[in-house]
């Protein structure tokens, strides 16, 4: 039987995808006459516009939305001769494009309307009716693929529909009817096609060129991943695995969840039904944490980063196998795709954790992570709750590797004078007319050199011992003079030591020993307004008196 010939209508509802691949937004490509893989097409239509999907003269409306033999039919058919043309509905970028259950092949383009994220979907083409790839930009009125009768359907046809929050991944959207999209859209190669119902002509949050297509919210949120990574320490490949995971979980969007009506009431870009996950991450609440806790994007990405900090070799592994470690996806070669674009973005915002807002430090400081790089080597620090509210780092390690740990998380980050305590950065104060209040300090959220020691000391010490924020002189005992920590000749000094510096016992800078590196002793310290808490050579103090000061 030539199934060709019967009368075109869609076949059973869909009976789940093959492939999970890369869902990323994306503006009109600068040449629009160019299909991205090749060939040339016709005209197409001016950014933002709507574009019918096939033309009516060449085809027949056979089947609508809604429900259908038992089932939901989630879009509307358009029969015609198999090879009719098919054409991008709107700008947009093609995130799905070949074989998925039920379709045989289809095409998903996700498209930015009115700042919000909307897919269009065209199935059950034959494997040569595909005319694009994953990760086109597609313009409005352009060919992208030919009506076919592959998959479960009836005759030949094109099975159009419309998602509200986009297709992928599953459950992120919902599916709308396209027939009054369409009624509202110019016919292919139209003077002047019309715009969505209720919408504007043109995106009110386009993608941006040069960044993979992501619009300026989903930027925001790539960059704040890395800046949190960077303000904790985490190796650039653990960001990168971040970044490749929120690609292929959100596409870059913090996503509530109808199963979780409590996660309605936070911001959100979007809303999916995938069990009990949220986020950009799509971390199950009650498995990773509360709603409160995963709905705020700053507390979801260092928990990201403490699970995987816990995976054994996880720098050795590649970016998919990680990523899938901590995610535990039914999809685990789907993150492959999400590499080139995460490594791009971490390259991209390299340096963003300077950038942190008090805000996004204090929630930071009230999670903690499970391990940092000390020395070459791991320092056991594991996340709690101290009196206090911030982290503490329990024992298990010792106390020196703790102390490393804590204040190694900050690496980056702005000194401010005045600013600093047990709970992270706090803004700076007015050193009155001096060299803090030149660089701006007062307007500066960040550490001076007594405030990142007393935090790193408490945080070791599980919030036990309270530092002065004072490195001490005989006028005010301060740190050095302080009882509960043992003096310590300068030759027996051990990492995450306390090094005091200045004259005849009054000191003025403290700083952490951090270790010897290739035959230099380095200093881990918080050094001087206009700079940041960095690691640096301990001869740049030569010629002070140095006192050495152990505390645990």
């Amino acid at each position: 039987m030539d199934v060709k010939k019967i009368g075109a209508f869609c076949g059973a509802a869909l009976l789940g995808l093959v492939m999970i691949v890369v869902v990323i937004i994306g503006p009109a490509t600068e040449n629009p006459d160019c299909v991205p893989g090749g060939g040339r097409v016709g005209s197409v239509a001016p950014a933002g516009s709507l574009v019918k999907p096939t033309k009516s003269s060449e085809t027949t409306d056979t089947s609508g939305f809604g429900a259908r033999w038992g089932t939901q039919h989630q879009g509307i058919d358009r029969a015609g001769p198999v090879g009719t043309p098919i054409y991008a509905f709107t700008d947009g970028r093609v995130v799905a494009a070949g074989p998925a259950a039920g379709f045989g092949n289809w095409i998903i383009l996700d498209h930015q309307i009115d700042g919000k994220v909307y897919s269009t979907v065209y199935g059950h083409m034959f494997d040569d009716g595909v005319l694009v790839k994953v990760g086109d930009q597609v313009s409005a009125g352009q060919e992208i693929g030919k009506i076919g009768n592959a998959g479960e359907s009836t005759g030949a046809h094109l099975h159009f529909e419309v998602w509200d929050g986009g297709r992928l991944p599953d459950g992120a959207g919902t599916a709308v009817d396209p027939a009054p999209w369409v009624d509202k859209a110019a016919e292919p190669g139209a003077a002047a096609p019309a715009p969505a119902p209720g919408q504007e002509p043109a995106p009110s949050n386009p993608a941006e060129p040069g960044t993979g297509g992501l619009n300026s919210s989903q930027l925001a949120l790539a960059k704040q991943a890395v800046a949190v990574g960077e303000s904790i320490g985490v190796p650039d490949q653990g960001i990168v695995v971040a970044l490749a995971t929120m690609s292929q979980e959100s596409t870059y969007r913090m996503l509530a969840s109808s199963n979780v009506p409590e996660s309605l009431q936070y911001p959100h870009d979007g809303v999916g039904s995938d069990h009990l996950s949220v986020n950009q991450y799509q971390q199950q609440v009650t498995i990773w944490g509360t709603a409160e806790e995963l709905m705020n994007p700053v507390t979801a990405n260092v928990k990201f980063y403490d699970a995987l900090l816990k995976v054994s070799g996880w720098q050795s592994m590649p970016v998919t196998v990680a990523a899938q470690t901590v995610q535990g996806s039914a999809h685990p070669e789907a993150y492959a795709d999400d590499e080139p674009l995460a490594r791009q973005l971490a390259a991209q915002f390299k340096g963003a954790g300077k950038d942190l807002t008090p805000q996004e430090l204090a929630d930071i400081a009230k999670v903690g992570v499970a391990t940092a790089v000390v020395d070459g080597g791991v320092g056991v620090c594991t996340p709690g709750v101290s009196n206090s509210g911030g982290p503490q780092f329990k024992p298990g390690g010792p106390f020196g590797a703790n102390v490393i740990a804590a204040a190694s998380r900050w690496i980056g980050t702005t000194y401010a004078w005045g600013g600093g305590d047990q709970n992270g950065p706090t803004k700076g104060i007015s050193d009155g007319g001096g060299a803090g209040d030149a660089n701006g300090d007062p307007n500066k959220v960040g550490f001076d050199c007594s405030g990142l020691t007393l935090y790193a000391v408490f945080q070791a010490s599980g919030g036990q011992i309270l530092l002065p924020h004072f490195t001490g002189s005989h006028g005010n005992p301060g740190q050095l003079y302080d009882a509960r920590g043992q003096d310590i000749p300068f030759d027996q000094k051990q990492p995450g030591d306390l090094i005091y510096f200045g004259a005849g016992g009054d000191t003025h800078h403290v700083g952490i020993y951090y270790g010897n590196e290739n035959g230099q002793d380095m200093l881990l310290n918080a050094p001087q307004s206009g700079q940041t808490v960095s690691i640096m050579p301990l001869s740049g103090w030569a010629g002070e008196d140095m006192y050495v000061k152990r505390f645990g």
